[in-house]
This record gives structure tokens, sequence and C-alpha cells, in this order.
């Protein structure tokens, strides 16, 4: 996507959001897919990215449990891995089996659950279940990273002389502290280790009574280190060994190092796809934040259908301070391109304008969006903004100046795949002349095709907007008795300014305005009072319409309730029904198992009478199991699927097997159908539908 100027993305808050996601991530990478995060074009690619999302937030809700948690960022293990002649510690390869671990538990995961995460599936569909990795290591080296004693007879045989070693020296050092202690030769603290080397910690004033070496005193001087005169050779040994030790780890480390190096790359894609899950993950969990859902992505028609939208920084500083977010509706297609907001300062235009730019950017950035999930919205190439200051102080450009250029910008590159956005459009000039000038620009921009917002105040633009096919009119709500902003957007009017309505509130002296007044020409005062007429109107419209919504609310409630108790009854008439019909063949059982008693008593071979018996008790089982298999064979399977066809289309309602919880087909594919229950979209098989 093309986005100019480049400090657009800043205008429109998105920085904010990227922040925010970026403190769901675990790991550098995807922290660093986060704050890289940019808008994409291809329709495919975003849709698949959306799509991802949308599942692992309902997997969130649902609580499925997908096993995404923090993972080992291998980036300085694997450029190892890739050097001939590295080697690994062995806490560096443990993490790498860790990796690979938490790597199968998603492979496995997805296997299992493929129906119910399709795309998120996709991810893992090249990846296949390891194992040999995870037990090479797991023969060499234990669950806290040390090496096993068994992974070579040499290492085996050395420690066990190690083992050996250090219980001699221990008895002998043992003896020699009870020894001194009796005689008062240790300090405080009985020993020590000097340079690797351990030692008796005894007083100076006794060191020529002691046989060793010293080694060393304490920085006061009053106690001395001393290494035993029968342990110097066993000390000497133990220093050997572990020398001999550690060479054979390393050895140990090389060969196994040279083992993972052809499996480097199932390392790389185990990583990759750690690294991808957690981001997806993340934008899960911000779409839960921000109650974002997944809108329709149109393609081949340019359209922005906004329902019940927020801004998603607005919306999140409102949470915090518990404040209601006003959502707003519109539609930009291509019969109404172009909307022209206007309305009063502070009343919610600039806010709204982003609101429509920074969902786009995080739609095509696979962001789902807080907005219903009725809203359609297509793919944009390019997003032109004009927002915030313009002046230039580097270029020494006046306000003005700075406008005009972009303007000049938007003409030279905009077409039918392009949203511009521009605030208080037409400012910075003479209002009559920088008028004339932004409606001749917005007239240019409206036969290039390309779909766009702009608020102003300018009268002309909004008389532009009300005859000019491709845009139209919008304004910003206002109460016009407590001249307060209601951030509600109505599309359809222009909005008045209220300015001489405002400056009669804050008491500005009743000459002043009406010389203001008289200053103007009479068409502008008339426009002006018929944009606050309409304005009055439509907050009694406004009301009037809220009452009938309760008033609608409440008999819907009581139509839900009349429906609730309907489908009661005719639960209560069906187990009444099935009751009859288990009676009705406890009846038969009871008269057969009567004539069966009869015919014992009178028929002499009893035989003949047990087998009747033991058809009788096993026909019902015989006869479930029969349907059973019925079911499960592929004739039924064929002749169900051919039913279903017959008898669904798109659109239609349906219920899965069993179910009660009624779908609608979204798309139909050979014997699969994309069903849409409630916000949840599934891929089941038609054979495990039937018509609602």
């Amino acid at each position: 996507m093309h986005i100019y100027p480049t400090n657009l993305i800043q205008q429109l808050d998105f920085h904010q959001i990227t922040q925010h996601l970026e403190g769901f991530c675990y790991g550098k990478k995807a922290k660093a897919m986060a704050v890289g995060l940019k808008p994409g074009t291809g329709f495919e690619k975003v849709q698949r990215q959306l799509q991802e999302t949308n599942e692992f937030l309902l997997s969130l809700y649902r609580g499925d449990g997908i096993p995404v948690s923090s993972y080992p960022e291998l980036d300085n293990e694997l450029h190892l891995l890739s050097i001939q002649n590295a080697v690994l510690s062995a806490g560096q390869i443990h993490q790498m089996r860790n990796l690979v671990k938490l790597a199968n538990e998603l492979i496995l995961f997805f296997k299992d659950h493929a129906e119910i995460f399709p795309f998120l599936k996709q991810r893992t569909s090249h990846l296949s279940y390891e194992t040999r990795v995870i037990e090479f290591i797991d023969q060499i080296i234990d669950a806290d990273s040390i090496i096993r004693d068994e992974a070579s007879e040499l290492l085996l045989s050395i420690r066990k002389e190690l083992q050996e070693n250090r219980k001699h020296c221990d008895r002998i050092y043992r003896a020699h502290i009870q020894r001194l202690r009796k005689l008062d030769f240790l300090a405080d603290f009985d020993e020590s280790y000097v340079s690797g080397r351990r030692v008796l910690c005894v007083l100076a004033e006794h060191k020529r009574e002691v046989k060793g070496i010293i080694l060393g005193q304490s920085a006061s001087g009053k106690i001395t280190y001393i290494e035993p005169q029968n342990v110097i050779q066993l000390n000497n040994d133990r220093i050997q060994m572990e020398e001999d030790e550690q060479k054979e780890t390393y050895r140990i480390l090389q060969e196994l190092t040279e083992i993972l190096q052809p499996y480097r790359s199932i390392f790389l894609d185990h990583y990759k796809l750690l690294s991808e899950m957690d981001f997806i993950a993340a934008k899960a969990k911000l779409a839960r934040e921000l109650q974002a859902t997944l809108p329709i992505l149109t393609q081949g028609e340019q359209k922005i259908h906004l329902v019940n939208a927020f801004h998603p920084v607005l919306f999140l500083q409102n949470v915090q301070q518990k404040l209601p977010t006003v959502p707003i509706h519109c539609t930009l297609d291509q019969q109404r391109r172009i909307m022209v907001i206007s309305g009063p300062n502070a009343g919610g235009k600039s806010i709204t304008l982003k609101t429509i730019g920074l969902l786009q950017i995080m739609l095509q950035c696979g962001l789902l969006i807080p907005a219903s999930a009725k809203s359609e919205i297509s793919l944009k190439k390019n997003i032109f903004g004009d927002i915030g200051d313009h002046q230039s102080i580097e270029d020494g450009l006046s306000t003005y100046s700075s406008r005009l250029l972009k303007m000049k910008y938007f003409l030279e590159r905009t077409d039918r795949d392009t949203l511009f956005l521009i605030d208080e459009f037409g400012t910075g000039s003479d209002p009559d002349m920088g008028g004339a000038m932004a409606e001749i620009i917005l007239n240019k921009l409206n036969g290039l095709g390309a779909q766009g917002v702009v608020t102003t105040h300018f009268t002309n633009l909004k008389l532009l907007a009300n005859h000019e096919e491709g845009i139209f009119n919008a304004c910003m709500l206002f109460n016009n008795k407590s001249l307060k902003p209601l951030y509600q957007l109505h599309v359809g009017e222009p909005g008045s300014s209220f300015t001489f309505e405002v400056a009669e509130k804050i008491g500005l002296p009743a000459g002043i305005i009406q010389e203001a007044k008289e200053k103007l020409s009479n068409e502008k005062v008339k426009m002006d009072r018929l944009l606050n007429q309409l304005q009055h109107e439509k907050n009694v419209i406004i009301k009037l319409k809220k009452d009938l919504q309760k008033q609608m609310s409440k008999t819907t409630a009581e139509k839900r309730e009349f429906k609730e108790l309907n489908d009661q009854l005719e639960d209560h008439l069906l187990k009444n029904k099935e009751q009859k019909e288990e009676k009705q063949k406890l009846m038969d059982y009871g008269r057969k198992l009567h004539q069966l008693t009869q015919e014992w008593v009178v028929n002499k071979n009893k035989k003949e009478v047990i087998h009747k018996f033991v058809k009788l008790a096993g026909w019902e089982q015989v006869k479930k199991k029969e349907q059973e298999d019925l079911e499960k064979s592929e004739a039924y399977r064929i002749q169900k699927l051919a039913r279903m066809k017959a008898v669904i289309s798109i659109g239609s309602q349906v219920r899965m097997m069993k179910s009660k919880e009624v779908g609608t087909i979204r798309e139909i594919k050979a014997n699969r159908a994309k069903v849409v229950f409630g916000n949840v979209e599934m891929n089941v098989g038609l054979e495990k539908l039937e018509p609602a």
C-alpha cells in the first residue's frame, strides 16, 4: 500500500495500535513483526491473515486452548548451527529441544482440530511431527541441561572415579575438621576453596601446627588457608579428572552439534512457526480487548460500509475512564464516494475521519476492527491524507502552500483504488478563494473515482455535496439547546457551525453578534439558520427514534418470551409423545413376554421358547445397530449429500445434526459448506448438516 505523507500513519494513531499489539507478544521476533506491521494489498493474503486472527480469537472466547506460550529465542544458536566445527552448550541444545517440543504440540493440535481451524492449520501443513531430534538430545542431555553419565563409557568411568575421589576427600576433611575443632584451631567457618582447591580455614596463630600447604590468608591476616598434606594428591587427581570430564563433555557436545546440523532447516521452520503463532495470538488478544470482529472483505466493487465502528484508541481510553464510546455508521460506495462532514468544532468530525482511515489500515494489516461483523470493506492501494499541522519550517512553506502541494500530489496519483482523507479542507487562505479552490479540487478528485472523507466549515462545499453526483453531506449532531456535541455522525445533511449560537451562549454582547450578522450576506445567514433548524428537527427525530426503539425492544422481548414458552410447550408435547411411544413399546414387550410365558407352560420344546425369548430381548439392539451401520455406510453418505444439495443453497438456514443452533450457509464448495453460526464461521461437510 502506498501511504502519503509518510507520517500519515502516526497522524491516524496507528503507532499506538502497534505498541499495544507489541505488548501482547512473547518473543522478540513477534514484537518486531508488531512494530514493523505494514498494510498489504493482496486480497488472498489479507483475507488469510484476517481469517487466522479470527480463528484464534474464537478459540480465546471458546477456551479451545491453542498451545501458544513463551518459547526459546534461538537466533544465536541457529547461526552457530550453520558454522562448521561450532559447538553448542548443553543448555543451548536443551533449549532447541524445547523449541521442537513446543512446535510439535502446535502441529499435533492443528492436526486434531483441522476442521475448526482450517486457516491456522495451513501454518503447519508443511511440517511433520518431529521426534528424532528430541530422541537424540534426550539420550545425551537430561531435563536440567546436564549431560547424562551414559552419554559415553569414558564419561561414565570418569564420573565414577570422581565420585569415589570426592567421597574419600570428604572423609579425610571431616576427620581433620573434627580434630582441629576440638583444639579450637579453626575459624568460624571450617573450610573454603582457593583457586579451585579445597582448604581448611585455620586461625593464623595455629598454622604451624597443621601439616599441609599454605595457599593464602584472609584480608585481615587472622585466617590461613591450608590444604592438608594427605589430600594434596587427591585434589590433584580430582582437578585432572575434572579436566578430563570437561574434555569428554566438549567432545560429546561437538558430536551432538554435528548430528543436529542437518536438522537446522527443521529448527528454523519450527522457530518461524512459534514466532508467527505468537504474533497471531497477539492480534487475537488485541481484537478481544477492542471487541473487534471480522468484517466482510469485498473484492471488485470499492466499498467502505461501517456499522457500529469505533476509533480503537479512543475506545480503549474510554474503557479506562469508564465512559461510553459513540459508534459511527457510514457507507462509501460507487455511487456515494466522497463524504463531506460539517458541524461545529470539537463535535467529532476529525475523529470520525481518522476512524475510517485507521480501520482501513488496520484491516489491510490483518487486524480485526472494532466494528460490527456486518461491516463491508474493500482493499485500497493508496491512502492519502491531509491532517494536522501543515506548516513546513524546513521548506519555508506556509500552511496553505503545504496544503496545495499535497493536493497536487493527490491529483497526480489518485485513482479508483484510493482513499483520501482531508481535514478542514480549504483552510489556510482567504475563505472565499480557499473555498473556491477546495471546490474545484474536490470535483477533480470525484471525477477520478476515488473515495474520500472531507471535513469542512465551508458553505460552498456543503452545497457542492448537496447536488454533485458522487459527493454527499454528513454532519456531527449537536444539541442546539445546551450547545454540546453529541458525537453522532448523521449522513445525508450538512451541519451548522453554530457560530452565533455559541457566541450568545458564552455571553458575547448582542450588538457585536448583530453587527457580525449584518456583515454576512443574507444567503449565508439563511443557510446557517436552515442548518440550525435541520439540526433541531434531527434531534427531535432521534429522540422519537430512540423511544420507538425502546418500544420495539420491549415488543421483541415479549415476542422472545412467547417464543420460549411456545418452545417449552412444543418440547413438553414432544416428550409426552416420546413417553407414549415408549409406553406403547413396553406394552408390546409385555404382551409378547406374556405370550412366551404361556407358551413356556404349554410347549414341551423349551429350547424353542428360549430362542424366541433371546430373539425378543435383542431385537431392539439389532434394529439400532442396523440403523447405525446404515448411517456409516458410503451409500448412505452419498444419498445424504445428494438430498442436501437438492434442498440447500447459499443463504439457506441449516443446523448441525443433533443440534438446535441454526446457521446460514455463506459458501458451498464440492461436498462442504461454510456456515455462519452467530459470529462463528465453520467449514462443515454437507452430510453433517440438515435443513433448519
